[in-house]
């Protein structure tokens, strides 16, 4: 077996093998603790548990709004209900194997309403490093409250509070569009990107950020809301707390790049912030709300996705259409390159090239005078000063 071979099934048993180890593992911790959770108020609460699943799908929905809002800086403006059409129903694509299906299918679905590409690739970029950046500068943020939960002693007090002021000054600093604009170029020339020309204003940034902290606000409300559904004793100053565990999850998860939307990553960071930001729960429920709100998260995209999927099926189809022309250009081209060299290896170019050799080799040369003059000047290829 060759070497490629294992390398790429070694891809695909770790992509799916790591989030069936975690499942397990969190299902023994479950199993393990269930005498403590049986011990306390355990219940179910239908009504909590839709308004968690309600507040999940505005958080959905908030992801088109700020990238129609994102558009607008740059200079376009589109519909409501495209904007939504078009940033929901391109991630439906992204379940498909590969992840850059979701990108250009949104740049061409863009494009028919007069986007160019490069401007919609920016405004793409600056969606998601805005979103991730928010989402650590919420979760800076949420320490602030830790103390309130006696999760921190009064020696790690002043750490965390000092951590928390550098991470939010760090995440200010890093939004101005010159910083912003030399990582972002840097990062995509690592992996032979073009770069992105930010045409944004500093507090245009900060006003898309500011949107982005009000949908992790809606995120992390839900999962609060998804706690008290399980543990009605869930004390009210856990709410912050849980937006910021909810919003620094999901970072991780994201940029973890291994498992498929983060699997098992964002659940054990999820499980493991709750642990030690909230002692005054049972261990285990930490598990089961990593688990649970994946779980609700991932249904209330699914809806969102599948109801602006099939809204715009047409088009999806025309972009598809679009996206197979495009391969069969360019697999035409290459075709039609390889042809090209090697009709210029044929017998007839051979031999038209060897008979302008041998003409060029008939002719005499042309004797050429030299000087002194002429030639130190460009000795060694560089002048000398005599």
């Amino acid at each position: 077996m060759s070497r490629a071979i294992l390398i790429r099934w070694g891809k695909v048993l770790v992509r799916f093998g790591l989030p069936v180890l975690v499942l397990a593992f969190f299902a023994i911790q479950v199993k393990n603790n269930w005498s403590a959770l049986a011990s306390h108020r355990f219940e179910w609460n239908p009504i909590l548990l839709g308004l968690a699943f309600l507040g999940f799908v505005l958080q959905e929905l908030s992801f088109g709004l700020i990238w129609k809002n994102v558009l607008a800086r740059l200079g376009y403006h589109l519909p409501l209900g495209a904007s939504l059409r078009i940033y929901l129903a391109s991630e439906f694509v992204r379940y498909i194997p590969g992840n850059v299906w979701h990108v250009l299918t949104r740049i061409l679905w863009v494009g028919k309403y007069g986007v160019p590409r490069s401007l919609a690739f920016t405004s793409m970029v600056v969606e998601l490093v805005t979103k991730l950046a928010t989402g650590a500068f919420v979760f800076a943020l949420s320490l602030l409250f830790w103390h309130d939960v006696r999760a921190l002693g009064s020696s790690q007090g002043f750490f965390f509070l000092a951590f928390s002021a550098v991470a939010v000054l760090a995440v200010l600093i890093g939004l101005h569009p010159r910083i912003l604009g030399g990582l972002l170029n840097l990062a995509l020339r690592l992996v032979r990107r073009e770069p992105v020309r930010l045409a944004l204003r500093y507090r245009d940034i900060l006003f898309v950020s500011f949107f982005w902290c009000l949908s992790w606000l809606v995120a992390g409300l839900a999962f609060y809301v998804l706690v008290l559904a399980l543990w009605p004793a869930t004390p009210l100053s856990a709410l912050p707390i849980c937006v910021g565990i909810y919003s620094l999850g999901w970072d991780i998860g994201f940029i973890s790049f291994i498992t498929p939307s983060g699997l098992g990553f964002r659940e054990g960071a999820i499980a493991l912030l709750f642990t030690f930001s909230l002692p005054v729960l049972p261990t285990a429920l930490g598990y089961v709300m990593a688990l649970l709100s994946r779980l609700v998260s991932t249904l209330a995209e699914l809806l969102c996705v599948s109801v602006a999927y099939l809204g715009g099926l047409r088009q999806v189809r025309q972009i598809r259409a679009e996206q197979a022309a495009e391969r069969r250009k360019a697999h035409s081209f290459s075709e039609q390159s390889t042809a090209s060299r090697s009709e210029a290896r044929s017998p007839a170019a051979e031999a038209i090239t060897a008979h302008a050799l041998q003409t060029e080799q008939a002719e005499p040369a042309p004797r050429a005078t030299a000087s002194e003059a002429s030639v130190a000047p460009y000795e060694g290829g560089r002048g000398y000063d005599q």
